[in-house]
C-alpha cells in the first residue's frame, strides 16, 4: 500500500507539473514570452513598488542567471523597467510598465479562467482541505531533504 501510494503521488505531481508547464508556455505564446516569465510578471504585478533581482529570485524560486535573462527580456520587450531604488543600498528595482500591467492583467484573467475550469466541480471545502494537506506534504518533503542529507553525510 505504501509503495503504491508513493507511486501514485509521484505520478500525479509529475503529470500536474507537466500540464502546468505546457499551459504556461501556450498562454505566454501571444506575448512572445515563455512560461518562465509568468511568475515574474505576476509577482511584479502584485508589488507595484517594484522588486529587486534578489527578491524576484526568491519569490519565483529560480536561479539568479535565469532571473537576469528574464529581466533583460521583459525590459527589451517593454513589459518592465529597472529603476534606481531610494534605499540605502541603491539596488535597482524592477517595475512593470503600463504595457506590462495591461499584459499581466490579461495573463491573470487567463490564470483565473483556467483555475476556475480546473476546480469547477470540486466543493470549496474539498479544495481547502486539499491545499492545507498539500502544504503540509510540501513542508514535510523539505524536512525530509534535510533528514536524508544529514543521514547520508553521517555515513560518508
Amino acid at each position: 500500500m505504501e509503495k503504491d501510494r508513493f507511486d501514485k503521488f509521484y505520478h500525479l505531481i509529475s503529470c500536474s507539473s507537466k500540464s502546468i508547464q505546457r499551459l504556461r508556455s501556450i498562454g505566454m505564446m501571444p506575448y512572445g514570452l515563455t512560461g518562465a516569465h509568468t511568475m515574474c510578471l505576476r509577482h511584479l504585478y502584485g508589488n507595484p513598488d517594484g522588486l529587486t533581482r534578489t527578491k524576484l529570485t526568491r519569490l519565483c524560486d529560480i536561479d539568479k542567471a535565469q532571473v537576469s535573462r528574464i529581466i533583460n527580456e521583459l525590459c527589451s520587450k517593454g513589459y518592465a523597467i529597472e529603476t534606481e531604488s531610494e534605499n540605502i543600498n541603491y539596488r535597482k528595482r524592477l517595475k512593470l510598465t503600463p504595457m506590462g500591467k495591461d499584459t499581466t492583467e490579461e495573463i491573470n484573467r487567463l490564470v483565473l479562467d483556467l483555475n476556475g475550469f480546473v476546480s469547477a466541480d470540486i466543493p470549496d471545502e474539498d479544495l481547502r482541505v486539499f491545499y492545507n494537506t498539500f502544504e503540509k506534504i510540501c513542508e514535510r518533503l523539505k524536512e525530509s531533504e534535510d533528514t536524508l542529507e544529514k543521514r547520508i553525510s553521517e555515513t560518508t
